[in-house]
């Protein structure tokens, strides 16, 4: 008799407690869904941040070898000297010989800097990249930026 009292007791929570499971698998399923287009997304941002980084890699060093020789008086002392105009035209026609624009959405050139004395040369680039899944979690697009410096290099 005190099992069935217990038995009693037991069955109405048990009776309330139906379906608790499936709320619960249902919600980490969604968890592990929206965890999945995360990071997918981190990945492909990722990989545009890369490719762009290869583009301001290339950039730059077009930039840098396209310094004019300082002669001087002595031509011995003779160094190599970038100016900022000429970098700057380097660049667009570096980036439009590679059809970067096509590649790459929202492509623009943040800046062109020439320092130490037009011995370097600093190329910023930005770019958006586009999550192949967009969802509340995740935006639609990303910008991305990418930073290369290259030296003049004159041997002899």
């Amino acid at each position: 008799m005190g099992e069935t009292r217990m038995n009693r007791c037991i069955r109405p929570w048990r009776e309330d407690d139906s379906g608790q499971t499936t709320i619960l698998v249902v919600g980490l399923s969604a968890i592990c869904i929206l965890l999945a287009t995360v990071i997918l997304a981190a990945t492909a941002v990722n990989i545009e941040a890369r490719r762009l980084l290869s583009l301001a890699d290339g950039a730059s060093a077009a930039a840098a070898d396209s310094f004019t020789l300082d002669v001087g008086e002595d031509p011995e002392g003779s160094a190599p000297v970038l100016t900022q105009e000429r970098a700057a035209a380097t660049v667009q026609q570096y980036l439009e010989s590679a059809a970067a624009s096509s590649r790459f959405e929202g492509l623009r050139v943040q800046e062109v800097r020439v320092g130490d004395q037009g011995q370097t040369v600093d190329v910023v680039l930005t770019a958006t990249a586009r999550p192949p899944i967009a969802n509340i979690v995740v935006p639609d697009g990303v910008t991305v930026l990418a930073t290369s410096s290259s030296r003049t290099a004159l041997t002899r």
